[in-house]
């Protein structure tokens, strides 16, 4: 059995491939993939998946790299919008890209908070349909979200533009 040092999910060992710049089992990485599939490859659930992925990358974050830092920090970004704000996650993609912006240099490394012990992406993959599905990544959105609190007040800085 291995434990995932991101979600903490217990799950047998497979001796997968570690995901590079993610705080992740082989194990929750291989789950991440098929519920990755599955939103690119039903419609009912393509409209959360920007969702999915800010979700998943907030609940694993990788190291102090650059590249790591700016990754985060846009998902944590578009998690708040969405969650706080009611920004639709197709929204996603279009707003990483206006938050990257004139800024490639402005994000800082933010120490992760306790993340064991919500809802992950094993709980997600149980939707039975797109109703259920949209309710679990939305649920699963606010769990990791709210779990970030002690840098709420950042990430929102982060947002406002001209910062």
């Amino acid at each position: 059995m291995t434990s995932c040092p991101g979600c903490g999910l217990v799950a047998p060992a497979t001796g997968g491939p570690l995901p590079d710049e993610r705080g992740a089992s082989a194990e929750c990485w291989g789950r991440y993939g098929e519920l990755l599939a599955l939103s690119y490859s039903v419609a009912a659930y393509r409209h959360v998946h920007q969702l999915v992925v800010d979700s998943y990358i907030a609940q694993h974050p990788g190291g102090r790299s650059r590249r790591e830092i700016q990754s985060l920090a846009l998902c944590l970004m578009t998690l708040c919008l969405f969650v706080e704000d009611d920004v639709d996650p197709r929204e996603g993609p279009a707003l990483h890209k206006r938050m990257m912006a004139d800024r490639p240099d402005y994000f800082h490394w933010l120490r992760p908070p306790p993340l064991h012990g919500l809802m992950t992406v094993v709980d997600v993959l149980a939707a039975r349909d797109g109703a259920e599905h949209e309710r679990l990544v939305w649920a699963w959105g606010r769990d990791v979200w709210t779990a970030w609190a002690p840098h709420h007040a950042t990430i929102r800085r982060w947002n406002r533009p001209g910062d």
